[in-house]
């Protein structure tokens, strides 16, 4: 007897199909055991391979070649097709009758076939649902959408004496991937039943008849135990008495992912060995972890973290997500490749860079940052000299389509990935997951593990990502959450579920219960009585500095010494002023208008349980990701600001998980809601405390979401540059997106149809963003290359709107007339910098407009951009916030303090001071240098010969470093290096270290203007 095997697996598809993970794994497993054990003729087909042609071919092959006596084994593992067809490689959305194996057709292969016992294992399933192993083919011509009672007819149709038909799931049923198996489900049993499982086992042999009631039997029970729906593989098993011995691993096998894969990982973090974490990693790990935790044995074990799988980690705050990245990260680099990790916010890379170079670089891994801002080491990252880098998503997208080098990398971190149904950020992260799904498959193509709060039903989204989805519900910690009413009692529940109550205050009366901020503050002080440290959630960064404040002023907490002596600043405003009169009262506020530098002052304060900073009043974006944990959480606004749309649940859980702290397990975090009264509370229990996190959803289904620019992203695709674009190809583009699988999976209309991609493709076209082949009317266009506007909306992450905008108004500004503030000006026309806080009307709308157009044009800003900056004068003073905004930052970028652009500014009929005179004049600018030199002053807020400076300096300066330099005169590298050294060492706050720095950084621009001029170093890598 003879044996003659085809194993065909297909992960990934010609056309954009979702991809699989492990149907190549079932082909090359089975494969492999059948060789090892029975002499004949192996053939396996993988993805590219596995054509519709090539196929047919194999089969008619086996019939040639096959006899009376021999033994035959067909298995397929991929996607099916509703209606009964196998998906080959080259199956095609337009066509899939065409292009795909019906089993109509199979079946006449098969019978051809001659052979004493033949198995045909299909790991697939044929129903329209969203199933792991059914293409969403939407033809009318495939009429069984629902489990189709002609595949299971068709497949029952071969049986006959000796053939043997396995398919994974009947009628209405999914056919199921399990990630902790590393195998499609039936593949997975039909493995460890020819392995010698007792259930397939009679006498030492494997009866092929008992083989398949295993195989079934296993199948339906795992679907059981997992908690989902059935699945129940279909039988075509004709009486026989054929039968294998026990099949033992050989050499081949044991080459396999199957026999190679280490033990399961344990919470000792020893066992990570096997896994090629090195040694020293481990070592620091277990200096500040001690052990894994259940997340991330969890990640490594059930979602192959470690074996190069995508995975999806949905998990509460507080958990060790964050860990779960660094082990993907370490065991990439211990391999020769890089990691990048990717978060939200600048302070997330702040935070996160910090964190990772104390830990990674005394080991000798390279760390770095960017973000777009000057400490960035943009060098670098370009270059590849790095082995760990942090970035925003819109830093790393941008960068992209000029340096594609940079998605060779390991693996891919984001953190916070549950960003992506916000329409500020989502659609740029889902172009750029799109653009790494299109490389599925290929060579290079790194690692995706995607770190998330918890998502409301995460699954499909997994499966948009080709990830193994770990998901965690419990915390370390655990969290009392809960309402509170006027009546002071907190009505929570536990990790568990019980619901509880305790009184944390007792009420005052009518006159109490009608004060909502006098609860807030009774409670912060109850707690922080018992020796709690709390964070206060405000909706405003305005309500934030109003309750510091009210705080600071009634708690009578001692003062933040610490923190106070650390808050240098010499810059003023009124924020810096408020901030220093709360640390005084042992309370403090988090929100954007503090610099850099006081935010991360305030979080490194507040982290030690023992700070002198007992309460934290903040904005919900400290919720995003920030590790600032407390132990008591109180929020009091559940209404995002200007429209007033409630809160999401999962926005709630974000900010009550801070709540808490690692490694103080005796004490459990408080979340709490203040609620109005009864009527209030009951609706706040039942919506926030009760709710789920709303499902997961593309921000490019929402319609307010423009959609043009993801459309321009999908042509600036890394892979695509060198090649123009049609049509079509925009269409697959877009139909890759997760918001168009969402619509698929659900039914729904195609979110992005011909006519609206027509319609947008010309608007671009015409706006000058995309170039095209004249085409007939009605037509698709074809040729579609970006134009270098096209290419600087994908960079800069602007809208489409915007970048018209600005062009329109520089469009008739002359050469000579585009300086610094013509360009800063233009700017604020974009919506991207919309600030409300700027829109104040004010007392004397006329007077105050003529009076910030002067202060432009006393800048010399072009008079096309004024007019459309202010606009014409209007009784109640609308439209000039940018105008306003476009001063603070000409004044800004001229080196003023913050105390003089806030009188400039401000009403002119409520000041009460005199305006603040600038130190500089207003000249323009070689526009030679505005490339370089004018993001600088724009961060940095200075002067702009002192920019050369802030290139080269090694030492972090700060604001108030340069603002001294340019009062005492010393603007340009000469001026520094002729100064006093009493007068510069003064003007340096008396630090030897930043005297030195600023010494050494002027020598070295004077040299290089010696040597031909000098330029931001980073600059020069993107030109």
């Amino acid at each position: 007897m003879a044996f003659y095997g085809l194993f065909v697996g297909i992960d990934y598809y010609e056309s954009d199909f979702r991809s699989l993970r492990f149907a190549k794994r079932d082909a090359t497993a089975l494969c492999a055991l059948f060789d090892d054990n029975l002499e004949g003729r192996a053939t396996l087909l993988l993805d590219s391979d596995a054509t519709k042609e090539r196929l047919v071919a194999e089969l008619r092959y086996l019939a040639e070649v096959s006899t009376d006596e021999d033994f035959v084994v067909i298995t397929f593992s991929g996607h099916g097709v509703p209606g009964g067809a196998l998906a080959a490689y080259d199956v095609s959305p337009d066509d899939p009758a065409k292009s795909s194996l019906p089993l109509d057709d199979l079946a006449e292969l098969v019978r051809r076939i001659p052979a004493r016992a033949l198995l045909l294992v299909l790991d697939c399933c044929f129903s329209g649902h969203a199933a792991d192993k059914v293409l969403h083919i939407a033809r009318e011509d495939f009429t069984s959408r629902n489990g189709s009672v002609s595949a299971t007819k068709r497949l029952e149709e071969l049986r006959k004496d000796g053939y043997f038909v396995i398919a994974a799931a009947g009628r209405d049923q999914e056919a199921f991937e399990e990630q902790s198996v590393r195998h499609g489900l039936l593949s997975h049993y039909l493995i460890q039943g020819l392995l010698g499982h007792h259930d397939a086992v009679d006498d030492g042999e494997v009866h092929i008849f008992k083989l398949a009631h295993y195989v079934s039997k296993s199948v339906s029970s795992h679907g059981r135990r997992m908690s989902r729906e059935v699945q129940q593989p279909v039988l075509g098993v004709s009486s026989s008495n054929f039968s294998l011995r026990v099949f033992v691993p050989g050499a081949r096998y044991r080459s396999t992912d199957d026999a190679t894969r280490p033990l399961p990982a344990t919470a000792e973090l020893s066992s990570l060995e096997p896994y090629g974490i090195p040694h020293p990693v481990l070592e620091a790990w277990g200096g500040s972890l001690g052990k894994l935790n259940r997340l991330q044995v969890d990640a490594i074990n059930e979602g192959a973290l470690l074996e190069d799988m995508n995975v999806l980690v949905s998990a509460p705050t507080a958990t060790g997500k964050t860990m779960v990245g660094e082990l993907a990260a370490m065991r990439a680099v211990a391999r020769g490749r890089k990691a990048v990790f990717l978060v939200p916010t600048r302070a997330l890379v702040s935070e996160q860079y910090e964190g990772f170079r104390q830990r990674y670089e005394p080991l000798g891994f390279r760390v770095i940052r960017a973000t777009g801002e000057l400490s960035d080491q943009m060098p670098q990252l370009v270059k590849g000299e790095f082995d760990l880098a942090v970035l925003t998503y819109e830093k790393y997208t941008g960068l992209l389509p000029r340096s594609p080098g940079l998605l060779n990398v390991g693996v891919l971190v984001i953190d916070e990935i549950q960003s992506f149904g916000l329409p500020e950020r989502g659609p740029l992260l889902e172009t750029l997951l799109t653009w790494l799904r299109g490389r599925d498959g290929s060579p290079g193509t790194p690692q995706i593990v995607g770190l998330s709060a918890v998502l409301g039903e995460p699954r499909e989204l997994a499966r948009w990502l080709r990830a193994n989805l770990v998901t965690v519900t419990r915390r370390d910690v655990p969290l009392l959450e809960g309402v509170m009413g006027p009546d002071g009692l907190h009505r929570y529940r536990d990790r568990q579920g019980t619901e509880s109550a305790q009184q944390l205050m007792q009420p005052k009366g009518p006159a109490e219960i009608s004060g909502e901020s006098r609860q807030l503050t009774r409670l912060v002080a109850e707690l922080v009585a018992q020796g709690q440290q709390v964070i206060v959630f405000q909706a405003t960064r305005g309500g934030a500095r109003s309750i510091a404040r009210q705080l600071a002023g009634t708690l009578g907490l001692p003062s933040a010494h610490t923190a106070l002596a650390r808050l240098f600043s010499e810059d003023g405003g009124r924020t810096a002023d408020l901030l220093r009169t709360c640390l005084e009262g042992g309370v403090a506020f988090h929100i954007a208008d503090l610099t850099t530098d006081e935010r991360r002052l305030l979080e490194e304060s507040f982290r030690s349980p023992e700070s002198e900073v007992r309460v934290l009043v903040a904005t919900t974006t400290l919720a995003q990701g920030v590790n600032l944990p407390a132990d008591a959480v109180v929020i009091s606004d559940l209404e995002h600001p200007g429209d007033g749309r409630p809160y999401s649940v999962s926005e709630y859980k974000n900010m009550a998980g801070r709540a808490g702290r690692t490694g103080r397990r005796e004490r459990p975090g408080r979340a709490v809601i203040l609620a109005r009264g009864s009527a209030d509370a009951e609706q706040k229990w039942q919506r926030y405390v009760r709710g789920e996190p709303e499902p997961v959803r593309s921000a490019l289904l929402d319609p307010a979401v423009d959609v043009r620019g993801v459309l321009l992203a999908g042509l600036a695709e890394p892979a695509s540059l060198a090649r123009r674009r049609s049509g079509p190809d925009v269409q697959r583009f877009l139909a890759a997106t997760f918001a168009a699988h969402q619509s698929r999976v659900s039914g729904s209309p195609d979110p992005f149809p011909s006519a609206e991609v027509r319609r947008m493709v010309c608007e671009l076209v015409s706006g000058g963003f995309l170039k095209e082949t004249p085409v007939a009317a009605g037509e698709m266009p074809h040729g579609l290359v970006l134009t270098d506007l096209g290419g600087l909306a994908v960079r800069s992450g602007l809208g489409v709107d915007s970048v018209s905008s600005v062009v329109e108004a520089l469009r008739s500004v002359p050469a000579d007339s585009v300086n610094h503030a013509t360009l800063i000006c233009a700017a604020q026309l974009t919506t991207e910098l919309r600030d409300f806080r700027f829109d104040l009307f004010p007392r004397s709308p006329y007077k105050e407009h003529a009076r910030l157009a002067a202060q432009l044009r006393k800048r010399g800003v072009a008079e096309t951009v004024c007019s459309r900056l202010i606009g014409p004068p209007s009784r109640s003073g609308s439209g000039i916030g940018p105008a306003r905004r476009a001063v603070a930052c000409l004044m800004w970028a001229e080196g003023i303090n913050l105390a003089g652009i806030e009188r400039a500014i401000a009403d002119q009929e409520k000041r009460t001071r005199p305006e603040f005179p600038g130190p500089v004049q207003y000249p323009t600018v070689d526009l030679g240098d505005l490339p370089d030199t004018l993001p600088t002053q724009l961060e940095l807020g200075i002067v702009q010969g002192l920019v050369p400076i802030a290139w080269n300096t090694e030492v972090p300066l700060g604001r108030p470093v340069y603002l001294s330099l340019a009062r005492a005169g010393l603007t340009t590298p000469a001026a520094i290096l002729a100064a006093d050294p009493d007068l510069l060492l003064d003007c340096v706050g008396g630090d030897p270290e930043r005297h030195s720095a600023v010494r050494n950084a002027a020598a070295i621009v004077l040299a290089d203007a010696d040597e031909g001029g000098h330029r931001n170093p980073s600059s020069l890598l993107l030109d």
